[in-house]
Order: structure tokens, then C-alpha cells, then sequence
């Protein structure tokens, strides 16, 4: 059973490190560093999909238990796969479809098949795994690890681009911080790692991942005063909320002289002019969007302008993007699955027992909700984004289930010995507890 269990782990190692956004796998197949939809790309990752199938199977209860481990995100999956029935190329749609519930089924899988710690350290050994390819590739590789583009001399190591390299190493410095911060992890190995994963952040330019890292750590410091009565919980979301007023009043002011700080330009790298394009097609398909995954397709889509002059195939945009997948509905059981991350995590670290779990999910909730300003991380697949969102997601369903079950476990049981008690002939002599004092019977003769 170890062996078993250590090569279970391995390949779900091994799939993390597929889905975190790097080259490997069009690199691996001979499809160069350019297309990430190359035909050895396909097959590899049709390999992957086969090794998660192998990975459910071996848990057969556990298989039946993922549809229903978040019915929100089940749901997504299947509007997916009805998106095709309007989509302007119905066959991507369905491809791609398919794609993404292998992603989402993965997700589910790590959700319920391990504890959190150990979901946690997988998720950081892959994580790591990648960041030292980075480094290698950064020196060894530099075709490979720095960017030749538009960031010129930035380094996006072994991942397609620079921001992809910030919002992975945000997910690896999420974990790394709560593996320091439980103790669930050497601290001698855990602090080095996290200090490589700052440095590479920096060194891509990265002004998004480095304004998000610096947020989950703050979270994490202050989730600690959220719990307590209210002489200390107060004063910590007085502190908060004037740290919020102070960032957005400076952020309003300044917002010029903060852009060129992070290396952005007003135009945020020319997110406004793709944004404006993005908003006029969200409005030609209001209510169910373009299909999923078929928006940026083609070289004579909707997108083509962007796609092929820019280079660009997302509306870098969380919210649009999944507007342009998947409409209406789309964005409405995202802003559920956020809206459970933001407020239920919050409320879990505030009652719960145990609250590093929920800490790190809310944690994510927030990093979530500022990196989709400026990127699409909704509803991606192959995608370690949509992976740490589902496995957050699916984790709190789970918690609250647990909750639920536990409190109608001790109803039926107070029920139980209430009714014994009463339902006795005899009183309280026999049906309810021994009076005080009581010996046991009287012996015979």
C-alpha cells in the first residue's frame, strides 16, 4: 500500500506540474515554445488525462463523490459542454470542453482525496519543481527563460510568459508561507524556497504577482486577529478597513506614479484598448456569450485582430473572459464561487476550530479577485488557476457538509436519549439516569 500510495502521489505531482502554464509540454513533444496548442502538446496532455482517470479509479467511492463535491462548479462544467450548442465553432468548443473537465475533475480529485496539509505540499512540490526548472532554463536556456518580446531581459523561465511566471509563483508562495506558518513543513527547507519564489517574482517584472504576494502574507498575518471577542476583533478590522481607505485614496491619487512604479503604462500595457474591443462583443452576446473557449479561435474570429497582431488569445480579464465563454450564467456562478470563497471562508476563520484551512481559502478568494483585474484566471483549463479555486471551493462545501452532518448526528442523539428517558414505564428509576447515591440493586436473600 505504500508503494501504491507513493506512486499516487508522484503522478499527482507530476500533473500539477502539467497544468502549472509552462512549455514543458509543448517543449517535451517537440512543438517549440510558441504554440500551446501544438499537436504533441494535445497528445501529452491526452496522456494526462488518462493518468487522472487511473488516479479515480483507484478510489471508486471517491469517483462518484466528484460531481457532487461542489454542485456550482459541476455546473459550470456541464454549461460548458452546452455552450457548444451556440458557439460560433461549436467542434473547439467541445475540445476544449473536454479539456476543461479533466481539469476540474482533478481539482475535485486532490480536494477529496487527501487532507489539507497534504494537498498543500503537493501543490508546493510541484510548484517548486517548476521554479528551479525557471532558474535553470533562466541560465542554461536563455532562449527558454527570458523574454526576447515585449519585456525584454524579464525572466519568464520555463512558463509562456512573465505573468504567468508571477501567478504561479504567487500560488507557491501562498503555500510555502502556510506551510511555515502551521508548521506542516521544514522550515529549512520551506524558507529558502520561498525566498527563490520572491526573487523570481521580482525578477520577471511581474507587478501583479508582486503586489499579490505581498497581500496573501499580510492575510495570513491578520487572519490571527480575526478570531476572539470583540475587543480584539474590532480594532483589527479598524485596522484593516483604514489600511483599505488609505491604499485606495493613495491608489486614486497617485494611480500614475503607482502604474510606472509596477512597470505598467496607464494603458495597462494596452489592457484598455482590448478591454474596450472585449466590452462591445460581451454586448452583440449578452446573455450566453460566444462559447466556451472559442472567442479567441481562428484566424478569422471575433478576436483575430488581437490574436494575430498582438498575440494575445484572453481578454486578460477574469469577469469578460468568462462573459465572453460562457454569458450571463457564466459570470453568475463565478461571482458564487468567489462570493463562497470571500464570505464563507471569512466567516470560518472567524468561528471554526480549526482555522488554517480557511484562512487559505480566503487567502485565495482575495489573490483571486485582484488578479483578475488584469487577468483571466476563470474557468481555465489546464490551468493551475482554476485548479487552486475548485480545490478552495470544493474544501469548503465539504467542511460545511461535514458541519451539518455532525450537528444532526448530535440532534438524533439528544433526540434518542430524550425519548428513552421518557418513553420509560418506570420513571426515571429505569429509563433515565441512576439517582444519586445508587448502588445497583438489591443482591437476593
Amino acid at each position: 500500500m505504500k508503494v501504491l500510495e507513493v506512486l499516487e502521489k508522484s503522478i499527482t505531482v507530476f500533473c500539477i506540474v502539467s497544468f502549472g502554464g509552462s512549455v514543458l509540454p509543448a517543449l517535451l513533444t517537440g512543438g517549440g515554445t510558441t504554440d500551446p496548442d501544438a499537436p504533441g502538446a494535445v497528445i501529452y496532455f491526452m496522456a494526462v488525462y488518462v493518468m487522472i482517470l487511473g488516479l479515480i479509479a483507484l478510489r471508486p467511492s471517491l469517483a462518484f463523490r466528484i460531481p457532487t463535491g461542489s454542485p456550482a462548479v459541476s455546473l459550470i462544467v456541464a454549461l460548458a459542454f452546452l455552450s457548444a450548442l451556440w458557439s460560433i465553432y461549436p467542434d473547439v468548443t467541445l475540445r476544449r470542453a473536454v479539456a476543461f473537465l479533466f481539469t476540474t475533475a482533478f481539482a475535485v480529485y486532490l480536494a477529496l482525496r487527501y487532507t489539507f496539509p497534504e494537498i498543500i505540499r503537493m501543490l508546493a512540490t510541484g510548484l517548486s519543481i517548476l521554479m528551479v526548472l525557471s532558474y535553470a532554463s533562466v541560465f542554461a536556456m536563455p532562449a527558454v527563460g527570458l523574454d526576447h518580446e515585449q519585456h525584454v531581459g524579464a525572466w519568464k523561465g520555463i512558463f509562456w510568459q512573465k505573468n504567468v511566471t508571477g501567478r504561479m509563483m504567487v500560488w507557491l508562495v501562498l503555500c510555502l508561507l502556510w506551510l511555515d506558518w502551521t508548521r506542516e513543513g521544514k522550515r529549512w527547507v520551506v524558507r529558502p524556497l520561498l525566498l527563490m519564489a520572491l526573487l523570481l517574482i521580482v525578477m520577471s517584472r511581474s507587478g501583479t504577482g508582486l503586489v499579490t504576494s505581498i497581500l496573501v502574507a499580510g492575510l495570513l498575518l491578520v487572519s490571527g486577529f480575526v478570531r476572539g471577542g470583540i475587543r480584539s476583533f474590532a480594532p483589527a478590522m479598524a485596522f484593516v478597513l483604514l489600511v483599505a481607505v488609505v491604499g485606495i485614496t493613495s491608489g486614486t491619487t497617485f494611480w500614475h506614479d503607482i502604474l510606472y512604479m509596477l512597470g505598467r503604462d496607464p494603458t495597462l500595457t494596452g489592457r484598455t484598448v482590448l478591454w474596450e474591443h472585449t466590452l462591445m462583443s460581451i454586448q452583440d452576446r449578452f446573455l450566453l456569450g460566444w462559447g466556451y473557449g472559442a472567442y479567441w479561435y481562428g484566424a478569422y474570429g471575433p478576436g483575430s485582430t488581437f490574436t494575430q497582431g498582438w498575440g494575445i488569445n484572453s481578454a486578460h480579464n477574469g469577469w469578460m473572459e468568462a462573459w465572453l465563454d460562457l454569458g450571463l450564467p457564466g459570470v453568475i456562478l463565478t461571482a458564487m464561487l468567489m462570493g463562497r470563497l470571500l464570505i464563507q471562508g471569512f466567516g470560518a476563520i472567524r468561528y471554526s476550530e480549526n482555522r488554517a484551512e480557511p484562512a487559505w481559502i480566503f487567502t485565495v478568494g482575495c489573490a483571486l479577485l485582484l488578479i483578475s483585474v488584469s487577468e483571466s484566471v476563470f474557468l481555465e483549463r489546464h490551468s493551475l488557476n482554476w485548479i487552486v479555486l475548485v480545490i478552495a471551493v470544493t474544501r469548503l462545501v465539504q467542511r460545511r457538509r461535514w458541519a451539518k452532518m455532525q450537528a444532526r448526528m448530535q440532534d438524533q442523539q439528544q433526540a434518542y436519549n430524550a425519548g428513552f428517558s421518557s418513553s420509560s414505564p418506570y420513571g426515571t428509576s429505569y429509563g433515565g439516569p441512576p439517582a444519586a447515591g445508587w448502588s445497583g440493586p438489591a443482591r437476593p436473600g
